[in-house]
């Protein structure tokens, strides 16, 4: 006798998992994209395997809605509010402002209003964002910038609950480990990757590395320094590698021996973004460091910090409006189909400018 089909795998976890009472009456299937990913199979082997629960009666589909546990379940006409909330660590420096606005003006497109807070990347002030939303209940998606996204986050429960009310969630820049939620953000591993191999390229080996250590592009990018580095085959001191959280990168002032200490002996370094490259630059020249004579400086996201520095950096663009315009897209897609996978990762190229010198090999 030949093996079952492999939709059947799938056919057998949905009705075992009902039996044993993790999935119960009412309760939202995992997405074709999720179920894809645990079994190893194409979507259409998965719709297969759906339909079939559709016709005994074990599921139902729901139009704009979802798919659903039980064969009659008919979920209560959830209310259009027109109404987003878009959460954001920051607002009017850096990157941000053309972020909000790409987002606004994509949603204002398709008619929806943007219901704007900021948290200043304090999971305090996260929480009592989320706990308002759930609250007055007013909203038909959650766009948001998680606050501190590399350490473990006190207001998961919160987002569990908005899941639970099938309100669409979707991240930009970052996200939560401890969530399975779509995310729209840049190539961060890339990203760094390529800056280490253009520092490379130009004949440096002792690299330096500037880093975030609360938010998980910063850990993102680590790996991608390393990624690089590995690659070409030198040797690095883990001392050049130095970690700042969220307090470190607004006061550089306060750490500058301690990073000029660990950098001690590098010819060049790259910096987690703009802001940090920036802040670098001006530290080195009040200690007699120049640039790029006596250190090459790389940053991310292109802001109109690295054109205006005192020594004009290169930089690694963020797409910030295109971003935002994303993010809205893809809320969008997610109220009208709850099986729309909403992430997507921007690649990028970088923009030279006079921070980089080559040396002789």
């Amino acid at each position: 006798m030949g093996s079952q089909p492999k939709y059947q795998e799938v056919i057998r976890w949905v009705k075992q998992n009902i039996a044993e009472g993790t999935l119960r009456y009412g309760d939202r299937m995992p997405s074709e994209n999720e179920l894809s990913e645990r079994f190893g199979l194409s979507r259409q082997t998965i719709r297969h395997a759906t339909g079939e629960l559709v016709n005994e009666g074990v599921i139902t589909r729901v139009q704009g809605s979802g798919t659903y546990i039980g064969g009659n379940y008919a979920p209560a006409r959830q209310e259009r509010y027109m109404n987003i909330a878009v959460v954001s660590t920051f607002y009017e420096s850096y990157i941000f402002p053309p972020i909000l606005k790409g987002i606004e003006k994509e949603l204002s497109r398709k008619g929806y209003a943007m219901q704007v807070s900021f948290t200043d990347n304090k999971v305090t002030n996260e929480g009592k964002i989320l706990q308002s939303l759930i609250e007055k209940d007013n909203i038909d998606g959650l766009i948001i910038e998680p606050s501190k996204s590399a350490l473990p986050n006190p207001n998961i429960h919160y987002y569990k609950e908005l899941m639970e009310k099938h309100v669409p969630i979707l991240f930009f820049n970052a996200s939560y480990r401890e969530l399975n939620l779509p995310c729209v953000r840049i190539d961060d591993r890339d990203t760094f990757r390529q800056a280490t191999e253009l520092l490379i390229e130009n004949g440096h080996r002792q690299i330096g590395a500037v880093l975030k250590l609360d938010d998980m592009q910063g850990h993102l990018r680590y790996a991608g320094f390393m990624d690089a580095i590995l690659k070409a085959g030198i040797h690095y001191d883990p001392s050049h590698i130095v970690w700042q959280d969220t307090v470190g990168v607004n006061h550089p002032g306060d750490m500058a021996d301690y990073l000029f200490k660990r950098l001690a002996g590098c010819t060049a370094v790259v910096c987690y973004n703009d802001q940090v490259a920036m802040d670098f630059i001006n530290l080195a020249y009040q200690r007699g460091i120049r640039v790029p004579e006596d250190i090459s400086v790389v940053g991310v996201d292109d802001s109109n910090l690295a054109s205006i520095c005192r020594v004009p950096f290169t930089s690694f663009p963020h797409p910030k409006t295109a971003l935002g315009a994303k993010v809205a897209d893809n809320m969008m897609k997610m109220i009208d189909n709850p099986d729309f996978d909403g992430n997507f990762i921007f690649r990028t190229k970088p923009v030279m400018r006079q921070s980089v010198k080559k040396l002789e090999t």
